[in-house]
């Protein structure tokens, strides 16, 4: 008998150019009270953060911010965000960002509705309580984190990376926005464009791999082998002018490509 696979998105998943001016109107289906965006401090000073904002302001949804993610993401970094959650009374987090905001606020997420410290759920599966949802907006190609069950957190005490993974984990709303990455320096551009490409490919070839899995990993190889070299050059130029920019999607290849 063949081994079962699961496959786990966020529950949706929105892409497109400006998807994040929706941020706002899915918090309040959502029926949120108070939300906490999670970014760092050089998106608040580039204005990325600003779209998200006046979003969740148009649809009259109260907020609080945190943009003490400063590096990769930490023990400290995650006690200071749930510190934050408490006091501004929110009940609902945004995370803004590359792969650190993202892994932070998942952290936090857990962390109010599950007892100890984040360090007692280093690991896979050890998360009892499913914890506060997550919109997960993206600012970078890298880490994929938006749609993952997964967190890594540093402890510096250690010094150990902890990999810590749960469906509970999962952000409850990706949301992919192309836009967001134009303002991305062009080592950053290439670095995390590479990153992806190389996830791409491990994932097609892992053990685990499955006809899901395949459609995406595929389609991404074309995508990023196709278009990293344009973003890196100019990510502005659009679709009709050239070719598809970083962030533009078409059909995946046939699942009938061998292996």
């Amino acid at each position: 008998m063949l081994p079962t696979r699961t496959f786990r998105i966020p529950r949706v998943v929105i892409t497109g150019s400006g998807a994040s001016e929706q941020a706002g109107e899915e918090s309040r289906k959502l029926g949120v009270k108070k939300v906490l965006i999670i970014t760092d401090p050089n998106l608040v000073k580039l204005g990325i953060v600003d779209g998200v904002k006046q979003s969740l302001q148009r649809s009259g949804v109260p907020f609080g911010i945190f943009d003490g993610v400063l590096t990769e993401p930490t023990v400290e970094f995650v006690q200071e965000g749930l510190k934050a959650y408490r006091e501004n009374g929110c009940d609902f987090l945004i995370a803004v960002g590359g792969g650190s905001p993202m892994d932070t606020a998942k952290a936090i997420a857990v962390m109010v509705t599950n007892t100890g410290s984040i360090e007692d759920y280093q690991g896979l599966g050890k998360i009892p309580q499913k914890g506060k949802p997550i919109i997960a907006i993206p600012t970078t190609a890298g880490t994929g984190s938006e749609v993952t069950p997964y967190t890594i957190i540093t402890d510096a005490k250690r010094d150990v990376k902890m990999l810590i993974g749960s469906p509970f984990l999962t952000p409850e709303i990706a949301i992919v926005d192309s836009r967001l990455t134009l303002t991305l320096p062009q080592d950053i551009t290439a670095a995390t464009g590479i990153d992806a490409l190389t996830h791409a490919i491990e994932a097609y070839v892992s053990v685990k791999a499955q006809p899901m899995s395949d459609i995406f990993c595929l389609s991404a190889i074309e995508l990023i082998s196709g278009n990293l070299r344009q973003a890196w050059t100019n990510g502005r130029i659009s679709r009709r002018e050239r070719r598809p920019c970083w962030g533009h999607f078409r059909r995946a290849l046939p699942l009938a490509i061998p292996r």
